[in-house]
């Protein structure tokens, strides 16, 4: 391999001719070789002659000529619990100047880089060997691997120092290697599982250990042991445990193992783990041949609600029986469903306006949009529809005939759930093709709910109020509420169950810009055309997110004054 500024040598044959050479000058210079020095001269005499020839004939010239020169990489090794490096190649600093005393000699190594741990230091002056060693404590879980660059300089002109020559910076990448010093820990304190008897399972549960050593051999958990002994139970080297045999609740209740965990280097949890796995008798004592749903229709006379029920004691002697039912009606309308009239029947007897508009009436010849909607039976053909986020129904035209110019209210029975982070839209009128955008909207969003009605561009051009924000807790606790948003532009106002409510925040926006587009109201989705997209050609409705339930939604010309004033038949 040829080596940068001595070309055709390798170290070995430089190292060789360099030392034949520094002896053969402190020969001539006078001074005493040792034996083993002798020796080496009579080992390598054909590299003698050839140096001999070339020794000066005169007195040496202590001048600095030339710089010392290295290998350009270096790869070491280092073990946490050494400080030694091995590097590959090793670390010798060659210098034509020798056997030159100063000028020829390796008087250091110097390591450039930020907060270093590691330091060179010249083992040989002659020979310009060196090693490279730790400063300090290397932790392989905090860094595994260091680069920097090392550079050697010669001893100058004399013994001061004086113009000492510096060789190229080389690169030295150094790994530091794993020690096995932690021990596997059990993430969980104890485990615990539940099965029935008489089944053979696969996988009852299973346990974790992680270990914080850096390496792969010694980070990684390889096995676990079942520690306690005659037990129908079997680990695999995953952690997963399942029973050798089927398990019966009369001879154990209960069984206690104790699991252990050894990494790859074979070294064992620092503490053991308990594992309890309970079993269950087949048989389940309680109620059973019962239904938690009854349906009953008004005026069919009595309905026996248990006729199979019967109470299984598995065998087990019983002192005494109690039993509570209760019964709930939260799944229709408006809870207990005792009321006379239905909703539209109350309207018409307290003289709602002529103009009222009902966006989800019974399905009928007449009005069947609502027809594919979940429904759950009311009373006097009223009926309750469900939105879960995927269905949406689109109003025909002329069904709202008032103009939002003018005072109007809008009321909506509703039931709704725990809030998304998603628009939940419970009626919506937006453009019917192009621009897609929203006049009017009532949505939930993040247990608000939230009125978007935006102004004619004949309003002008200055910001109006847009969007009005009512923070209740009524909107997300899955009970049946009446609301009425009243507008009387620029007043909004949320009626809840009869008490009124005033927006906060209210945001603003400029008017929508002027165009003939025609509108479409949907309750459930804003409707948006995708005409004209790559690969669509229908318009549809983009279905809301969440879901809620709904008895009514109508639309009422004038301002709403006060729930009662439809209750008042």
């Amino acid at each position: 391999m040829n080596r940068e500024g001595v070309p055709g040598k390798s170290p070995e044959e430089m190292y060789i001719q360099q030392k034949v050479r520094v002896l053969l000058m402190l020969r001539k210079m006078g001074s005493n070789l040792t034996a083993s020095e002798e020796e080496f001269l009579r080992t390598y005499a054909g590299v003698v002659s050839s140096q001999l020839s070339q020794l000066p004939q005169h007195s040496i010239d202590q001048v600095n000529k030339h710089k010392p020169w290295i290998e350009s990489t270096y790869h070491g090794i280092v073990t946490e619990n050494d400080n030694t490096v091995l590097l590959d190649p090793p670390l010798i600093a060659l210098d034509k100047d020798a056997p030159l005393r100063f000028a020829g000699e390796i008087c250091g190594f110097k390591i450039h880089g930020l907060n270093v741990p590691f330091e060179a230091v010249v083992v040989d002056k002659s020979t310009g060997e060196g090693i490279i060693r730790s400063k300090e404590k290397l932790d392989c879980e905090l860094q595994k691997d260091y680069t920097f660059t090392i550079q050697a300089y010669d001893c100058g002109k004399g013994p001061d120092g004086a113009n000492a020559k510096k060789s190229h910076k080389a690169t030295v990448h150094i790994q530091v290697n794993d020690v096995n010093e932690y021990a596997p820990v059990f993430k969980e304190k104890s485990y615990k599982a539940t099965v029935v008897e008489g089944k053979r399972y696969d996988n009852i549960l299973r346990v974790e250990a992680v270990d914080a050593d850096c390496s792969p051999q010694f980070s990684q958990i390889c096995s676990y042991d079942i520690v306690t002994p005659d037990v129908p139970f079997a680990i695999d080297k995953d952690g997963y445990i399942k029973n050798t045999e089927k398990l019966s609740y009369g001879k154990e209740h209960q069984y206690k193992l104790t699991v252990t965990a050894y990494d790859c280097g074979k070294k064992r949890a620092a503490e053991d783990v308990l594992v309890k796995i309970s079993v269950k008798p087949t048989c389940k004592p309680g109620w059973q041949g019962w239904s938690k749903r009854i349906e009953y229709e008004p005026g069919t006379g009595s309905l026996a609600l248990f006729p199979g029920m019967h109470l299984e004691t598995c065998d087990e002697p019983i002192t005494s029986v109690e039993a509570t039912v209760e019964l709930e009606t939260n799944h229709i309308g408006k809870g207990c469903d005792r009321d006379t009239y239905s909703e539209k029947s109350i309207h018409r007897l307290c003289g709602a306006g002529s103009g009222t508009a009902e966006l989800l009436p019974p399905p009928s010849s007449a009005a069947n949009w609502t027809l594919g909607l979940p429904t759950d039976n009311g009373h006097d053909s009223d009926q309750v529809f469900e939105f879960n986020g995927t269905q949406a129904v689109r109003v025909p035209e002329g069904v709202v005939t008032l103009s939002p110019r003018e005072p109007f209210s809008i009321s909506v029975w509703m039931r709704h759930g725990s809030g998304t982070r998603d628009k939940e839209t419970i009626l919506c009128n937006s453009d019917k093709t192009d621009m897609n955008r929203h006049h009017y909207a009532l949505y939930v969003h993040n247990c608000r709910l939230v009125f978007l009605f935006r102004q004619d561009p004949s309003e002008g051009k200055s910001y109006k109020p847009a969007e009005f924000h009512w923070k209740l807790n009524q909107v997300c606790d899955k009970e049946w509420h009446h609301y009425v948003v009243s507008v009387e532009f620029p007043t909004v106002t949320l009626y809840v169950d009869g008490v009124s409510y005033d927006p906060f925040p209210v945001t603003e926006d400029y008017p929508l810009h002027p165009s003939r587009i025609e509108t479409q109201l949907v309750v459930g989705a804003c409707w948006q055309d995708y005409t004209g997209n790559e690969n669509d050609t229908d318009t549809v409705p983009e279905a809301s997110a969440g879901q809620f339930t709904t008895e009514e939604c109508i639309v009422i010309p004038g301002i709403f004054h006060h729930l009662e004033s439809l209750k008042q038949a």
